[in-house]
C-alpha cells in the first residue's frame, strides 16, 4: 500500500509541475511574441524615417552645439537633447511616411509604410510615442520651445488640413525651418552663440531648403502627380526646375564661401566641399535624362554629408592643434 501510495504520489507531483511549466511556457512565449512584434515594429519604424536623413538631423545638431563654443560645459545637456532632436525627427518622418502612402506607391517606394511592411496604425502609435519622448527630453535639455516648433512644422508639412507638401513655396519654406530650428537646438544645449554657427546654419538650411526640396521634386513627378501636389516640378516641368536648381545650388555655394571668408574662417572647407558639389549638381542638372532624374539630388546629399566631415575635420583641427 505505502509503495502504491508512494507512486501515485510521484506521479501527481510530475502532472502538477508539468501544468506549471506549461503556463509558463505560454507565458514566456507571449512576451517574447510582444517583444518580438514590439521590436519589429520600431526598427521598421526607424526605416521609414530614413535612416540617412536621420543622421543628417542629428549632424546639424551637433554641429550647431559645437560651433556655439560652449559645448564642453554642458555634455549632459547635449547628450539628452540629441535624445530629443532625434525623437522629434524620427516622429516627423514616420508622420510623413503615413500621410505620403499615395505619393510613396506612385513613386514606386519600398519604405516599410508604403510597401505595407509597417501599418499605418501601428506607425501612427509610434509616432505619438517619439514625439512624447522629444518633449520629455526637450524639457529637460532646456529646448522644449524648439522641439515643440519643429515639431509643429513637421506635421504642418505632411498634417490637415493644408498639408505644406503640396505647394513648392510652402515646401521649401517648411524645410529650410526644420533646418533652422536644428541648428538653433544644438546651440541652445550647449547655451553659447557664435557667428560661425549662425553662417553654417543658415547655409546648410537655405541648402536643404532651396536646392534640396526642388532636387527631390525632380525624382517623384508621377507620384506627386497622382498625389495632386502643386510642386514647381509638377507645374513648370522637369527641365525648368532643373535649371533654377543648378543656379540656386551655386548661389547657394557661393554665398556661403564668401560669407566664411569674411566671417567665419573655420568654415572654409566646409564651403569648398559645398562649392564643388554645387558644380557637380549644375552639371548633373544640365544633362538630365529620364535614367539621371535622381543625380541632382545624390549631388546635394554629397554636400551635406561632405560639409559636416569637413566641419567636424575642422574643429578636431582647431582643438588639437
Amino acid at each position: 500500500m505505502l509503495h502504491c501510495f508512494h507512486r501515485v504520489s510521484v506521479k501527481t507531483g510530475f502532472t502538477k509541475m508539468t501544468h506549471n511549466d506549461r503556463r509558463k511556457s505560454t507565458f514566456s512565449v507571449e512576451v517574447l511574441n510582444a517583444t518580438s512584434a514590439a521590436g519589429h515594429t520600431l526598427a521598421m519604424g526607424l526605416l521609414e524615417s530614413r535612416p540617412l536623413v536621420q543622421v543628417m538631423f542629428l549632424s546639424r545638431f551637433l554641429a550647431g552645439a559645437a560651433l556655439a563654443g560652449q559645448a564642453r560645459a554642458h555634455l549632459d545637456a547635449i547628450a539628452v537633447g540629441t535624445v530629443a532632436w532625434f525623437s522629434a525627427a524620427v516622429a516627423v518622418y514616420i508622420f510623413n511616411g503615413v500621410m505620403d502612402v499615395a505619393e510613396d506607391r506612385g513613386n514606386g517606394s519600398r519604405r516599410p509604410v508604403a510597401s505595407g511592411r509597417l501599418p499605418r496604425s501601428s506607425a501612427a502609435v509610434l509616432t505619438g510615442g517619439m514625439a512624447t519622448l522629444a518633449l520629455g527630453a526637450g524639457a529637460v535639455a532646456g529646448i522644449e520651445v524648439e522641439v515643440l516648433v519643429f515639431l509643429g512644422l513637421g506635421f504642418a508639412y505632411s498634417g490637415p488640413p493644408f498639408p505644406a507638401k503640396h505647394q513648392g513655396v510652402a515646401t521649401s519654406a517648411v524645410v529650410t525651418g526644420l533646418g533652422l530650428l536644428t541648428f538653433l537646438g544644438g546651440m541652445g544645449v550647449a547655451q553659447g552663440f557664435s557667428t560661425a554657427a549662425i553662417v553654417f546654419g543658415l547655409i546648410m538650411s537655405s541648402w536643404m531648403g532651396l536646392v534640396g526640396a526642388l532636387a527631390k521634386d525632380l525624382t517623384d513627378v508621377p507620384g506627386d502627380t497622382l498625389a495632386g501636389r502643386r510642386t514647381f516640378a509638377v507645374r513648370h516641368g522637369v527641365n525648368p526646375v532643373a535649371r533654377y536648381t543648378a543656379v540656386l545650388a551655386v548661389g547657394v555655394a557661393a554665398t556661403g564661401l564668401t560669407a566664411a571668408t569674411l566671417a567665419a574662417p573655420i568654415l572654409l572647407p566646409s564651403m569648398l566641399v559645398l562649392t564643388a558639389a554645387a558644380s557637380r549638381l549644375a552639371r548633373d542638372c544640365r544633362s538630365l535624362t529620364a535614367d539621371s532624374l535622381g543625380h541632382p539630388y545624390r549631388s546635394f546629399m554629397v554636400g551635406q554629408y561632405g560639409a559636416i566631415v569637413a566641419l567636424g575635420i575642422s574643429l578636431v583641427c582647431r582643438n588639437t592643434f
